[in-house]
């Protein structure tokens, strides 16, 4: 005998699908992908709470395996007792050792997303992510024309700033950019700073926007200069709130999230955007 397997079915809310949900599944490969989306929140509910019953009896889980399809354990004689949590089911394992996981792959993403759609596959994926998975958020291109700092050719600084000297030969003093040693110019037309300061996230280029950083233990996000840190395993509407914050914080840097992309040496599943 290698194994004793025991699937939980709940045949009322555990893999059950609606007509809403049927005939959005039946729109296309991206709608498809955000009914699912919107189910693992759901899921880690399911998970977290069975979790709580056997650490009743047992304490807390020792083997920890975040990912698509998460499991917790606990060393028993006989081997490992493990709780997975299947899209459709949470399996119960009894196995001489814990679980080996391979990545899945993850399917391009085709077609356009809206903000709602990226909030609920952000959730999905920030509920997701394998252990050891690095993921940035990326606003690529020309970000939002209210922080550019850097304007187009066509278009003018501020007149104060104009260097052209006038025709007889004296420039504007309130204009000059170039002060002596000990002048200081305007921090609101000083265009070039320093290399230890900071410009504007609204910038030409790739910046990154959002880090998540995954362990066994815990989800780590870095979002501008806030940083937040919830424990593993999470219930769903702790993932639900952090995608809905970082929609905010996206919303205001970018124009769509077609300005996004990501990058991650794992695959992260889930996540409506390109991979960079």
């Amino acid at each position: 005998m290698t194994a004793v397997y025991l699937s939980l079915h709940d045949k009322e809310n555990l893999g059950r699908r609606d007509k809403g949900d049927l005939n959005q599944h039946a729109e296309g490969d991206l709608s498809r992908r955000e009914g699912e989306d919107a189910g693992v929140p759901a899921r880690r509910d399911r998970f977290v709470a069975a979790i709580a019953q056997v650490a009743l009896q047992l304490g807390p889980p020792r083997v920890r395996c975040p990912g698509p399809d998460p499991s917790a354990g606990w060393r028993v004689a006989a081997g490992v007792l493990e709780i997975v949590d299947r899209p459709e089911a949470l399996d119960l394992w009894l196995r001489p050792a814990p679980r080996r996981v391979p990545h899945r792959r993850v399917p391009p993403v085709d077609g356009d997303v809206d903000w709602p759609a990226m909030e609920r596959g952000l959730a999905a994926a920030i509920a997701s992510l394998p252990a050891g998975a690095v993921v940035r958020l990326e606003a690529r291109g020309r970000t939002n024309p209210e922080t550019d700092l850097h304007p187009k050719p066509h278009e003018k600084t501020n007149p104060g700033a104009n260097l052209r000297p006038e025709p007889h030969g004296k420039t504007n003093a309130e204009a000059n950019l170039h002060p002596k040693p000990h002048e200081k110019t305007n921090p609101e037309t000083d265009l070039h700073p320093k290399p230890h300061e900071k410009t504007n996230a609204g910038t030409d280029g790739v910046g990154t926007l959002v880090e998540l950083s995954q362990t066994e233990d815990s989800l780590t996000v870095h979002a501008g200069d806030e940083t937040e840190t919830i424990c593993w395993p999470a219930a769903g509407e702790a993932y639900r709130k952090i995608a809905g914050r970082l929609v905010v914080l996206l919303r205001e840097k970018i124009a769509s999230p077609a300005d996004l992309a990501y990058r991650s040496d794992l695959p992260v599943p889930y996540l409506p955007l390109r991979r960079a």
